[in-house]
């Protein structure tokens, strides 16, 4: 089965994103000053590297970059300032053929057949209803994403929309509403300010109501022969993307936390562990620190979920006992497991 042929709930780049899609946020710390050499050291590779079409980089470090803009900016609206920037900032092949498509519906199939691949975090879905069409994103990747990320995202992909219609000389809105998962963290003023269309919170997934006739209507005449080029092009690079040595390690991480080995992996693959460690660590990571990052996004989801017993948590992420586990939270989270489930749960009842 070629990557391309894979079903949708197995996206290809589960563990995985393309580092130029945070551009745009990028640039909108850099404005706000958030020093260049933070950002570098937190992906360990230059904005030069990052700018490289394609840079693949673990999901992981997702999280990471919107921590650090939460951390450095103090605005809990971080991601949707970003997204404002996107439409503007960001081109590669899928928002090109978001643009050509000949109507919102082409445009959003192919959303949703091309999206998980650049993301990592979501995978989306047309749902059709009789009084609208909604466009849902469903979290499927290896660790789950934070708010600033869908803020990112659903911003971002309103003004894909509305800029389809812009171009096409049309007035009306196609936009009914936004829903948000979880909790409002900030004034929800802003969040219908920023998205200009009424937000609903608590809702099971994240997803933008459409207007169900807005969305059959045909724009600008379609370029069928641009759009074949540009969807061969999006699968040829689809089909030909071979995994770094990176994302290689962290799929066998995120496969089994409880059992990964770096003398197992390198079995599997085939590899000198001398020689493969060098070449790790040429990408700016050991095994050790990776599998301590993947245990912390692990970690922080299980307790959030606060579906488990904390002893079974730690079993799941390898631990030998709840001792070391704790040890583990008080590094990573500041506070034992439990005080940190308890502060998540507060936070998830306001």
């Amino acid at each position: 089965m070629t990557k391309s042929d894979q079903p949708l709930h197995h996206p290809p780049s589960a563990n995985a994103f393309y580092a130029p899609t945070l551009l745009p946020a990028i640039e909108e710390l850099l404005a706000r000053g958030v020093d260049r050499d933070n950002i570098e050291a937190l992906f360990r590779r230059s904005l030069f590297e990052l700018r490289a079409p394609f840079m693949r980089v673990p999901l992981f470090l997702s999280r990471r970059f919107w921590a650090l803009a939460l951390e450095q900016t103090g605005d809990p609206l971080i991601g949707l300032a970003a997204g404002r920037r996107f439409v503007s900032t960001a081109t590669n092949g899928l928002t090109y053929l978001f643009d050509v498509a000949a109507s919102l519906e082409s445009a959003c199939e192919y959303f949703v057949r091309f999206f998980p691949f650049f993301n990592g975090h979501f995978q989306a879905r047309i749902v059709r209803r009789e009084n609208t069409v909604e466009l849902r994103l469903l979290d499927g990747g290896s660790v789950k994403a934070v708010a600033p990320t869908a803020d990112y995202i659903l911003v971002s992909l309103c003004s894909m929309l509305r800029r389809k219609f812009l171009a096409s000389g049309l007035v009306r809105d196609p936009i009914l509403g936004v829903d948000m998962a979880g909790v409002c963290m900030a004034n929800p003023q802003d969040y219908e300010q920023a998205f200009r269309a009424p937000v609903q919170w608590r809702q099971a997934q994240h997803s933008i109501h459409l207007d169900p006739q807005l969305f059959v209507t045909a724009l600008t005449p379609g370029n069928q022969g641009l759009e074949q080029t540009l969807v061969e092009l999006l699968e040829q690079t689809r089909r030909n993307s071979e995994p770094t040595l990176l994302e290689q390690v962290s799929d066998h991480l995120i496969a089994d936390l409880a059992g990964a080995n770096w003398q197992q992996f390198c079995a599997s693959q085939h590899l000198i562990e001398r020689t493969a460690a060098r070449r790790l660590k040429a990408l700016g990571w050991s095994f050790s620190e990776l599998l301590d990052e993947y245990r912390r996004c692990r970690a922080e989801d299980l307790l959030q979920a606060a579906e488990l017993e904390l002893v079974e948590i730690s079993d799941r992420l390898g631990y030998s006992d709840v001792q070391s586990f704790n040890r583990a939270c008080l590094r990573w989270l500041g506070c034992a497991p439990g005080v940190y489930r308890a502060r998540c749960g507060h936070t998830q009842n306001v």
